[in-house]
C-alpha cells in the first residue's frame, strides 16, 4: 500500500494559498446609470481623498436618458470618489461612494450651468443608495 502524502499536501497547499492570491486581485463591480441627458465619455474612480484616478469606461461611452454600464472598481478602499465626464465637457464629482455596500450609483442631470465650476454632487448614504444623489 503506497501512501499519498506529498501528492495531497500539495493540493492541500495549493487550495489554501489560491484564496489568498485571489483575494488581492479582488474588484467590485458598480453599475452605472446615467439619468443625465448628455452622453457619459468618461468615468474614473479614487480612493476618497486622494488624486490616483483611475480611468472605469476604457474608452466607451453610456447614453444619456437611461444608459446603464457595469464597471470594475479595484477593492482597495470601500469609499471612492467618483468623477463623471459628459460629452458637452462638464463634470461631476460624486464624493465617498462606498462600492463595497452599493452595487449602483445613477448619475443625476447637472443643473443649468451659472459659471465654469464643476458640479459636485452631495448627500448622505441614504440618498447615495437610491441613486438620489443632488448636484450642486
Amino acid at each position: 500500500m503506497r501512501t499519498l502524502t506529498a501528492p495531497v499536501s500539495a493540493v492541500v497547499a495549493l487550495c489554501l494559498a489560491a484564496p489568498a492570491a485571489l483575494a488581492g486581485d479582488r474588484v467590485h463591480y458598480l453599475e452605472l446609470i446615467n439619468r443625465a441627458h448628455d452622453r457619459v465619455t468618461a468615468v474614473s474612480a479614487a480612493p476618497a481623498g486622494s488624486q490616483a484616478w483611475q480611468e472605469l469606461l476604457q474608452g466607451e461611452e453610456v447614453r444619456g436618458g437611461g444608459g446603464a454600464v457595469t464597471v470594475q472598481v479595484a477593492a482597495g478602499q470601500c469609499l471612492q470618489d467618483v468623477r463623471v465626464v459628459f460629452a458637452n465637457g462638464r463634470r461631476a464629482l460624486y464624493p465617498g461612494v462606498d462600492v463595497c455596500r452599493h452595487r449602483g450609483l445613477r448619475i443625476q442631470p447637472l443643473p443649468a450651468a451659472r459659471d465654469a465650476r464643476p458640479a459636485i454632487a452631495a448627500g448622505g448614504e441614504a440618498e447615495r443608495a437610491a441613486g438620489r444623489v443632488p448636484a450642486e
